[in-house]
C-alpha cells in the first residue's frame, strides 16, 4: 500500500522525514546569546581556568624593562582552576569565599571582561554588570552623558534610554548633579548611578560584585528591594558579597570558592555555614608563650589524637589528649595543673583543674619531671581554638608557671550542622508518618545517622 506524503511549505515531505516546527528555530540573537533562549541555561561555565603571572621583580624604567625582558622571573598563579557550573533562568546565586578565592575574577569571566585561559563561558540573554566602582563611566562626562554611554554599552538604543531616563535618575537620586562631571561624584554616588542603570535597563542576567557595600544604608536597602523585585520577576542574578545576611535574604543557591576551586555548590544555608566554618578553620600555627617559672617549669605541651599522634586540625567531637610535661625547680609536695580552652576571639569556653578532680601532681624533687594527661572530647564546631596551661599551688592562690597559647588547633568544617558546639544530635519521627528521602516505599522512624549511612552506600 502506498504511503502518503505531506506538502510542507510548497514541497513534498517524504515519509519518516522529521518535520521542523517554526517555534523550534532559534533567532540570530538567541544563537549569539544576546536574546534569551528559554530552552537553554542562563549561564554555563565549563572547566574555567584563569592564570596570572606574578613577577618577582618590578623594573623601574624602560631601559631596565628592556634589559630584564628575557630574564624576567615570575610565578604562575591560578586565580581559577577547573571551575564548572550551570545557572538556570530565574536562579539567584551567591558566589562567596575568602578574599583572593577568585570571586571577582569569575564574574569578570562571566561578563567577558577577561577571556578564560582554559574553558568556555556561555551566557543566554541580555547581560548587565556592576563589578567595579566606576566601570563603564567616563570621568569627564556628566551624569546625563554617562547614562546614555552606559546604556549604549548594554545594547540599548537612544529611544530605549529616553524611556528609562527618569526612572534611572530618580533611583540614583542624582538629579541635582545630573549635568556635573562624574569625576566629582563620591564613591557612593558612583555606585548609585551604576546600579540604577544596570537594573533599569531590564537585563535577563545581572552580575553584581560587592560594590554595594560602598552605598549608605538607605541605598543598600533600596538596592536589595530592587534585586528582590528583579528576582521575583524570573530574572537571573549572580551576587558576590561578604554580607551573609544579604546572601541569605537574596539568594537560593551558593557557590563557595576556595583557592580558585569550587568547594561547594548547593543550598544557601549550607553554603553560608560551610563558608563560615572554612573561614574559622584556617591554618593554625602554634605559638606558645611562657612566663617566668617559679618552683616548677612547663617544659612542653602537645595536643594528641586518640592514636597518640600530634594534631593541629581535628573533626568535631574528636577524642583528644593534652599532654603537659613539668620540670621541678624546687622541692614541691604537690601542685595543681589548670587548662583553659579559648575560642579564636578570646572567648573563655572551658576550664579544668586537676585539684577540682582531687588530683595533685607531686611530690617532686628538683630536676624531677612529671607528665600530666588531660583527656577530653572536643564537642566543638568549626573554628580556631587555643589552650592555656598554668601551674599553681594546691590552694590555687599562688601561680608558679604559665604557658599561654600552649597549643592551638582548628576544628574542621562539618556539613549538616551549624553553631558553636557539636551536640551530636539525632532525630526520628516517634509518632506519625515519615519517609526516607529517596526511598518513598518505606516509612517509620528514621534515625539520621542511619539515613546518612544509607545515602553513602547509595
Amino acid at each position: 500500500m502506498a504511503q502518503a506524503s505531506h506538502d510542507v511549505g510548497g514541497r513534498s515531505e517524504e515519509p519518516g522525514e522529521r518535520r521542523v516546527e517554526r517555534n523550534d528555530r532559534r533567532t540570530l540573537g538567541q544563537i549569539a546569546g544576546i536574546e534569551l533562549d528559554p530552552s537553554k541555561p542562563a549561564i554555563v561555565a565549563e572547566s574555567l581556568t584563569e592564570t596570572f603571572r606574578l613577577f618577582h621583580e618590578q623594573p623601574g624604567g624602560l631601559k631596565e624593562r628592556l634589559y630584564r625582558f628575557r630574564r624576567a622571573s615570575f610565578t604562575d598563579f591560578n586565580a581559577l582552576e577547573d571551575v564548572s557550573f550551570a545557572i538556570e533562568h530565574g536562579e539567584s546565586v551567591a558566589v562567596i569565599g575568602h578574599n583572593g578565592s577568585g570571586k571577582s575574577t569569575l564574574l569578570k569571566l562571566l561578563a567577558r571582561i577577561l577571556p578564560p585561559d582554559e574553558g568556555t563561558v556561555t551566557t543566554n540573554g541580555r547581560l548587565a554588570t556592576l563589578l567595579e566602582l566606576g566601570a563603564g563611566f567616563h570621568g569627564d562626562l556628566t551624569g546625563r552623558e554617562n547614562i546614555y554611554l552606559n546604556g549604549a554599552i548594554l545594547g540599548l538604543s537612544r529611544g530605549d534610554i529616553d524611556d528609562r531616563f527618569d526612572e534611572i535618575v530618580d533611583f540614583a537620586g542624582i538629579r541635582h548633579l545630573l549635568d556635573t562631571a562624574v569625576r566629582t561624584y563620591s564613591s557612593g554616588l558612583y555606585v548609585r548611578l551604576g546600579f540604577a542603570i544596570a537594573v533599569t535597563v531590564d537585563p535577563d542576567i545581572l552580575l553584581v560584585d560587592e560594590v554595594l557595600a560602598v552605598g549608605d544604608a538607605e541605598f543598600q536597602q533600596r538596592s536589595l528591594e530592587r534585586m528582590q523585585t528583579f528576582r521575583d520577576s524570573g530574572k537571573t542574578f549572580v551576587l558576590v558579597s561578604h554580607d551573609m545576611d544579604a546572601v541569605r535574604q537574596m539568594c537560593d543557591r551558593t557557590i563557595v570558592l576556595d583557592r580558585g576551586r569550587v568547594a561547594f555548590d548547593g543550598p544557601v544555608s549550607e553554603g553560608v555555614e560551610l563558608y563560615r566554618q572554612r573561614v574559622a578553620s584556617g591554618a593554625v600555627v602554634a605559638a606558645p608563650r611562657r612566663s617566668d617559672a617559679r618552683k616548677v617549669r612547663i617544659e612542653d605541651a602537645a595536643l594528641l589524637a586518640a592514636d597518640g599522634a600530634p594534631v593541629t586540625e581535628v573533626l568535631p567531637s574528636s577524642a583528644l589528649t593534652l599532654r603537659v610535661r613539668l620540670h621541678a625547680l624546687d622541692p614541691i609536695d604537690a601542685c595543681n595543673v589548670a587548662v583553659t580552652v579559648l575560642r579564636g576571639d578570646g572567648t573563655h569556653l572551658y576550664e579544668v583543674h586537676t585539684i577540682w578532680q582531687g588530683l595533685g601532681v607531686g611530690p617532686l624533687d628538683p630536676g624531677q619531671e612529671a607528665t600530666v594527661d588531660v583527656r577530653f572530647v572536643a564537642h566543638l564546631l568549626a573554628g580556631r581554638y587555643s589552650m592555656a596551661v598554668s601551674v599553681t599551688d594546691t590552694s590555687g592562690r599562688e601561680t608558679w608557671a604559665v604557658m599561654a597559647d600552649a597549643v592551638r588547633f582548628a576544628v574542621q568544617p562539618a556539613p549538616g550542622s551549624a553553631g558553636l558546639v557539636d551536640l551530636s544530635a539525632t532525630a526520628s519521627v516517634s509518632e506519625g508518618p515519615a519517609r526516607r528521602l529517596g526511598d518513598s516505599s518505606s516509612s517509620g522512624p528514621i534515625p539520621l545517622p542511619r539515613l546518612a549511612r544509607r545515602r553513602a552506600r547509595g
